[in-house]
């Protein structure tokens, strides 16, 4: 190559450069302003318990506890907004023991359902400011089944109430929310 061929060369190269250069930084600051006219689906679901004075507990004697549960689909966040959604609830014990021995009243079977997996399903898309229908009227420790060694315990023993909600679109029940969300049911 000669010299003026190796300067042509060398100036075209350098042009490309620059073009490239100049118009990448023309299209990284070219911009429009756009209004966000989405806002994000805001679920505030809360347990709610009707849960009267504890009943007196006697070591020898099955225990009634009365206890009301439910869930709520409160509008909250900035703009009193929120979304349809699918819960589920799980009930614990503080004595796994004495759990052995609890059983709930009145379950709710025609709107609810026990799943394997240890939570009660509310079949029905929980819409936003209603609540569930009640999971139990209470629960029902049948003495015969508590092994004596834990009665002291008895009057510590507590039920612990833990709840999820999961959007309901796009899905058209409960389990199909559910298996997309968890990977299970």
């Amino acid at each position: 190559m000669t010299g003026k061929k190796r300067i042509f060369a060398g100036m075209g190269i350098l042009l490309g450069v620059l073009v490239g250069v100049q118009g990448t930084a023309a299209y990284q600051s070219a911009y429009d302003k756009a209004v966000n006219i989405v806002t994000p689906g805001n679920i505030s679901s809360e347990i709610g318990e009707d849960f009267p004075n504890p009943p007196t507990i006697v070591p020898d004697k099955d225990i009634d506890i009365a206890k009301k549960i439910w869930v709520s689909n409160n509008p909250s966040g900035q703009n009193k907004t929120g979304a349809d959604c699918y819960v589920r609830v799980a009930v614990g014990y503080s004595n796994s023991d004495i759990g052995k021995a609890v059983t709930m009243k009145n379950t709710d079977s025609e709107n609810w359902i026990y799943g394997d997996d240890g939570f009660y399903y509310y079949k029905k898309i929980l819409r936003e400011g209603e609540s569930t229908t009640q999971l139990c009227t209470g629960f029902l420790i049948d003495h015969a089944r508590v092994e004596k060694k834990y009665w002291k315990l008895l009057n510590e023993f507590q039920i612990q109430v833990y709840q999820e909600s999961v959007e309901a679109r796009p899905f058209d029940n409960y389990q199909k929310a559910w298996e997309y969300y968890t990977g299970e049911l």
